[in-house]
């Protein structure tokens, strides 16, 4: 397996890239090992958060280039013909509403493993990370719904600089851009992503679901449309024993139980 999982806390599962030979940098066989793995902690009903990290020096180099001929659409990683869209169901299971999805980037995030990073819900970096844009520089572009992902984080002037320019940023100038969410010590990105994780575990499941959705569907909404859409879900959530649950920790002041109901 080119994939390590661990589950170090309760309700939180690590996903470590482990193919440290080669700076982590994805195959078909390290793609498919992390689909199983997403599929596993996705299917566990108990795992509420999941981290992404690295093994070694790198959270990853991207796609091996020595893995497989990209000309040719019957072994093509993407490929409708090849039958393998596993890349595809990857990046779209991070979008998955019913889990927090965290990346723990430490040395370099360059190609898919950064496409990784920018489709999760936060990343968090060491001081020393370096995130490179390498798409031009190999012929490519970007995929996983990057177009669209990494405007959003960074806006569109500061978008257009990094992919078009196939720019190299460090860990400082990720948290100036937006792009990280925080920077941690050398050596403690997988601690921090943890400690988030906790925090992100206060919370109510079903509305870090429901925040989840609004905000993704508002991305294709109108204004209006958005506040209508806001409404039902706060009058569904109302009426969730979780929501009643905060209600009488409040009044009794302790922290509230809360299971997802």
């Amino acid at each position: 397996m080119l994939i390590d999982y661990e589950q170090p806390k309760p309700q939180v599962a690590l996903i470590r890239l482990n193919r440290p030979e080669k700076m982590n940098a994805f195959s078909v066989e390290l793609e498919r090992d992390l689909l199983s793995a997403l599929q596993k902690a996705c299917a566990d009903e108990v795992v509420r958060v999941i981290v992404f990290a690295g093994a070694d020096r790198a959270f990853s180099g991207g796609w091996d280039l020595g893995e497989t001929d990209l000309t040719d659409a019957d072994h093509h990683p993407l490929s409708g013909r090849a039958g393998r869209h596993t890349w595809l169901e990857i990046v779209r299971t991070l979008r998955r509403p019913d889990k927090l999805f965290i990346a723990a980037v430490h040395g370099w995030a360059a190609g898919q493993g950064l496409e990784m990073c920018i489709a999760s819900d936060l990343i968090v970096c060491s001081h020393g990370a370096k995130f490179y844009f390498a798409e031009t520089r190999v012929g490519f572009n970007m995929t996983s719904g990057t177009a669209k992902l990494l405007p959003l984080l960074v806006g569109l002037a500061n978008a257009r600089r990094l992919a078009l320019l196939g720019q190299t940023i460090d860990a400082t100038e990720a948290f100036r851009l937006g792009l990280v969410v925080e920077i941690a010590p050398e050596g403690r990105h997988e601690a921090t992503a943890l400690r988030l994780a906790e925090e992100a575990l206060r919370g109510a499941p079903l509305a870090i679901a429901a925040q989840k959705e609004l905000m993704d569907s508002a991305l294709g909404m109108s204004l209006d449309a958005v506040q209508d859409f806001e409404t039902q879900v706060s009058f569904r959530l109302t009426m969730t024993e979780d929501h009643q649950e905060a209600k009488r920790a409040f009044a009794a002041k302790r922290q509230p139980q809360f299971r997802g109901r």
